[in-house]
């Protein structure tokens, strides 16, 4: 089997990692890809899905991964890059995680904003637009443009620019869902006000759409949540192999 080399020493090989040619295990892993930028989960959210599992009856249990087998937690973060796109680095990371073995990866930032914006319609816009007026007259929006003198080509070239001219928000998360059709479930994080919650989005869960979770950090950073499972860092679920916490977190169990 051919290898692919995340680092210099850690590499994927028939869809397992290792490290210095030896398999990562669930005891070791958050100090082995520790060296690849993962790290543990934040221990308040550790502590919190230990607990959805421990009240879960095992008749609930849908035969999947759950962490209730290993003593190290097996839930991971990782940062996937900033620059005001960090939602999009975390969803592209994931999305190309499905064939990381490619030489060619399917998504990159640029491909997804353009394709949000190519997504939107004139009433598409305005919909979203009286939404944001709505923001500005509640003093509730944070944005340098001005969503009642914005005009629809203007939009749409704030989306492709993103960065710092469009921001992640609500409106754009529920588009990017769309657009991908996918479920995106969000950790809420904030170590200031010691609150961790699920992140609400306008979407219920559909168990027939694959899945990306993501950490939200002290509402500024989006980070990529990972499931180590079976000697590899899942970051792209399925019904089958979604945690039973997560879907417990999110009412779904």
């Amino acid at each position: 089997m051919i290898k692919y080399y995340l680092t210099d020493i850690i590499y994927l090989e028939n869809n397992k990692l290792y490290h210095n040619e030896k398999l990562i295990k669930d005891h070791n892993w958050h100090k082995l890809l520790s060296e690849y930028g993962w790290k543990k989960l934040h221990i308040q959210w550790i502590k919190k899905l230990n607990k959805y599992l421990k009240e879960m009856n095992v008749s609930d249990l849908i035969p999947r991964i759950s962490n209730s087998s290993s003593k190290n937690s097996l839930f991971g973060c990782l940062d996937c890059g900033g620059d005001g796109d960090c939602f999009l680095h975390c969803l592209c990371y994931a999305l190309n995680s499905k064939n990381i073995d490619t030489i060619v990866q399917e998504y990159d930032i640029h491909k997804l904003r353009n394709n949000i914006s190519d997504m939107i319609t004139y009433d598409k816009y305005n919909e979203i637009i009286n939404i944001y007026k709505i923001l500005v007259d509640s003093d509730d929006f944070d944005e340098d443009w001005d969503p009642y003198t914005i005009q629809f080509n203007e939009f749409k070239k704030k989306i492709i620019e993103g960065g710092n001219e469009y921001w992640c928000d609500n409106i754009l998360i529920n588009m990017i869902r769309d657009l991908l059709n996918i479920n995106i479930i969000i950790l809420n994080s904030n170590e200031i006000e010691n609150k961790y919650y699920h992140y609400p989005i306008l979407y219920q869960y559909d168990k027939n759409l694959n899945t990306i979770l993501l950490l939200y950090e002290n509402n500024d950073h989006f980070k990529l949540i990972g499931y180590f499972y079976q000697n590899n860092m899942i970051t792209y679920f399925d019904k089958n192999n979604i945690p039973n916490e997560i879907l417990k977190l999110i009412q779904y169990l």
